[in-house]
């Protein structure tokens, strides 16, 4: 994989091109961007034939291992990688070890291992057990294991560990890339974590930079461990850190973030130099039967709060579409009662449905992000989503019950806690996510 930089904006921001993929070599993924979130190696609540639809041209699909590793034995057995495995094989997978926006229980390290909480259990992983899966998955990218699954107020001694342990990890993971002659088609993708912590985040840059020549990108994680607390976050201090660990780095890799992250977050990051996002702030929407609804206008105001719940009585007499602006599937097709009505009765298609609009529209997004960078208006873009993001003030508090506290800090009843594989197990029944 190759990342090149196709122009710099009146900032940090930059438009970048992802290219080069051997399975794919006419693909370009185009950057900023967002990931598609997948479970079991599939996109949410979509099958290929309808994604397809959705998407004509390639994207990058979001493989954690804590959700997909149960496919390990069906991959070997076909040796043709985890994407071809699930019949996604005009897109570009990137592998990595946890979804981070979904709570897990603390602690349970062990000497150079991390726990990886699958619907089976816990499964303890040491780096060359990583990289044995790597080798099987064959992705597009690879993210080094790394212990990241922690919030920016961690305390010294388990940033410390963190570090260290991360730091050993990705020097086994350097070895086995070299060495496996089934990796050297992927590209690996260094981890940063003890970004709260100067000397041991020192420590971390100096350890990746060690190996800059083999790393491909660097991630950002060890600033959200999934929990509701961990996210409540001064957007100042999360741009202390975006600006800190973007500028340890060359330009010249790409950058990612791991999270759950809202729109206003997500374009500061960009504002930073930040390149590629997880993708799970849609999925958590759909879960939750919301709707995005951002206007991308920057001459005209939106006089609606962005997300909408669309189980929510107001829309029973709805007839029509989710937004007058969008082209997706959904709302050419189908009206907001209808969604509504879906959601009430619990039907599969409600959650299909709106997987589409968010996934279409929050792709857009993106679009547009490129679009301002190019023109130089990005920072009337990101105001402009960033006053949006601010309405949201209270937002049916009663029917999420803790869910919408990884979405927006207004709306959260404290104290909740969720987790992701909860809620798409549960599928529809959002009333069940307490």
């Amino acid at each position: 994989m190759r990342f090149t930089i196709k122009q710099n904006g009146c900032g940090s921001e930059r438009i970048g091109r992802l290219t080069g993929f051997f399975k794919f070599p006419g693909a370009v993924i185009e950057t900023p961007t967002s990931a598609l979130f997948t479970q079991g190696g599939s996109v949410v609540h979509l099958t290929s034939d309808v994604l397809s639809r959705v998407f004509s041209s390639p994207k990058l699909l979001w493989v954690p291992l804590s959700n997909s590793i149960q496919l390990e034995n069906g991959v070997k057995v076909q040796n043709d990688g985890v994407a071809k495995f699930a019949g996604l094989q005009r897109h570009v997978a990137c592998a990595t070890l946890n979804n981070l926006s979904e709570v897990t229980p603390s602690g349970h390290f062990e000497p150079n291992k991390v726990p990886l909480w699958t619907k089976n259990g816990k499964k303890m992983l040491s780096a060359n057990r990583y990289m044995d899966v790597m080798e099987v998955f064959k992705p597009d990218i690879i993210l080094a294991i790394a212990d990241g699954r922690m919030a920016l107020n961690e305390g010294s001694k388990r940033i410390s560990k963190a570090v260290n342990r991360t730091s050993q990890m990705l020097n086994e993971c350097i070895d086995r890339y070299k060495a496996a002659k089934e990796l050297q088609n992927s590209t690996l993708v260094g981890v940063i974590v003890g970004a709260a912590n100067p000397k041991k985040f020192d420590d971390c840059v100096q350890n990746i930079l060690k190996h800059i020549d083999t790393l491909g990108g660097i991630a950002l994680e060890g600033i959200t461990d999934g929990t509701v607390e961990s996210m409540d976050l001064n957007i100042k201090t999360l741009n202390e850190v975006f600006e800190k660990v973007g500028n340890a780095f060359p330009k010249t890799l790409v950058h990612i973030i791991e999270g759950c992250w809202n729109p206003s977050v997500i374009l500061s990051a960009i504002e930073y130099g930040w390149d590629v996002f997880d993708g799970t702030y849609p999925v958590k929407l759909t879960n939750a039967g919301i709707a995005l609804k951002l206007s991308f206008d920057v001459t005209k105001d939106n006089d609606t709060m962005y997300l909408l719940d669309m189980g929510d009585q107001r829309y029973k007499e709805d007839f029509t579409p989710i937004s007058e602006d969008c082209e997706c599937l959904a709302c050419k097709k189908h009206t907001r009662a209808y969604i509504r009505h879906l959601l009430n009765t619990r039907e599969m298609l409600a959650s299909v449905l709106l997987s589409i609009h968010n996934l279409h529209h929050f792709d857009q997004m993106f679009y547009y992000i490129r679009k301002h960078i190019a023109s130089n208006t990005f920072s009337i873009f990101k105001q402009h989503i960033i006053k949006q993001c601010e309405m949201l003030k209270t937002f049916a508090p009663d029917r999420y019950k803790g869910l919408n506290e990884a979405i927006e800090k207004q709306t959260f009843q404290k104290n909740k806690k969720i987790r992701v594989s909860e809620v798409l197990s549960n599928g529809l029944d959002s009333n069940n996510c307490t």
